[in-house]
């Protein structure tokens, strides 16, 4: 299945955030704001208080009916049966060869509707595997909500008391990672999850633009900045949480991917896992060899300068047998050290 869109996608809020001083770029089928003038401060704002960032090239769909469980649990690994009301729960696509096609937040939003979000690039490929899974007899009906609605995100040690002051009295603080719930935000009903992949507490917020521009407003106003794609992709690595693209796209099992105990689902073959790296020198493209006492040992994949640590990090598949942390391995001139993941660790409680 073709899973890249063809045109360049825009967000709702491209004004907004053209006002806001966002330098843009493409980057996963869209044109996303990179940052607002100062990387590194975005990046120290979500590591050490809040961060509002905008997350609407993610895929959203709503899936109801009767039926529509039988449809996640055609698509999805995991046990996708087992969501109640007011839960969610990260999970994959597989393909027949159990290579992950997507990796997505499922939200039960009540008795008999769900909203999937998923990576940027694998959009329609994952709404096509919904559809095509839909038998002719089933209560089930698909929406794409990519591109009339938002994703806000919250991110950082103080999400929580930024979303409660700012936003509303109502809103559901005390939420555990991985619930959801809806609260009244200015007369508008939202739904908000609890979950974040950078490392921080946090929380996404589905909305329509007019409301998610009212969000965003609000919260810069009481001095929480927005944060671009290049802070947010420091920070996703530093927890290193996979992507799709560029880390996932060569074609991993979960087992491969370093998901499958965390995801609570079959590994499937693991002869390489994605395993986080200590790069000495400069960040290193996407694709670059790693070897080992001069044999091929595998590639590097997401990689970045990390200012927390003041090193350059990074994801890469790694040949088993040399995956272990400690092991040397070289990409060119410059020594690449396997370390434990993640490279930072979460510093408040959910």
């Amino acid at each position: 299945m073709n899973s890249e869109p063809r045109r360049l996608y825009h967000l709702a809020l491209r004004e907004l955030h053209a006002a806001r001083g966002a330098e843009f770029a493409p980057s996963l089928g869209w044109s996303l704001p990179m940052h607002y003038g100062d990387p590194a401060a975005e990046y120290d704002a979500i590591r050490t208080r809040a961060a509002v960032l905008d997350r609407s090239h993610h895929s959203r769909f709503i899936v109801t009916g009767t039926d529509a469980m039988e449809v996640l649990k055609a698509v999805f690994a995991g046990h996708v049966d087992e969501l109640e009301e007011g839960r969610a729960m990260r999970t994959v696509a597989l393909d027949a060869e159990g290579v992950i096609r997507d990796v997505v937040l499922i939200a039960r939003t009540g008795g008999i509707a769900y909203l999937v979000t998923g990576e940027p690039t694998q959009r329609f490929e994952s709404l096509a595997r919904m559809q095509a899974a839909v038998a002719a007899d089933w209560d089930a009906a698909l929406s794409d909500r990519t591109e009339n609605t938002c994703l806000i995100g919250i991110t950082g040690p103080a999400a929580g008391d930024v979303a409660r002051t700012q936003l509303s009295e109502a809103f559901p603080v005390r939420m555990q990672l991985l619930h959801c719930a809806m609260f009244e935000f200015h007369g508008f009903r939202t739904l908000a999850m609890r979950t974040s992949d950078t490392g921080e507490d946090g929380f996404e917020l589905m909305v329509a633009p007019a409301v998610a521009q009212h969000v965003i407003e609000t919260l810069v106003a009481a001095g929480v900045p927005l944060a671009g794609h290049l802070a947010q992709e420091v920070a996703r690595v530093e927890a290193c949480v996979p992507a799709f693209v560029p880390d996932l796209e060569t074609g991993l099992t979960p087992a491969e991917a370093d998901l499958d105990v965390l995801l609570g689902i079959p590994g499937g073959h693991a002869h390489r896992i994605l395993s986080a790296l200590l790069v000495e020198g400069d960040p290193l493209d996407a694709g670059t060899r790693l070897t080992a006492d001069g044999e091929p040992a595998g590639d590097v994949r997401s990689c970045l300068h990390s200012p927390g640590l003041n090193a350059t990090i990074a994801l890469g598949m790694i040949e088993s047998r040399h995956a272990l942390p400690g092991r040397e391995l070289r990409a060119g001139a410059a020594a690449a050290h396997v370390v434990a993941k993640p490279f930072l660790r979460r510093r408040a409680a959910p």
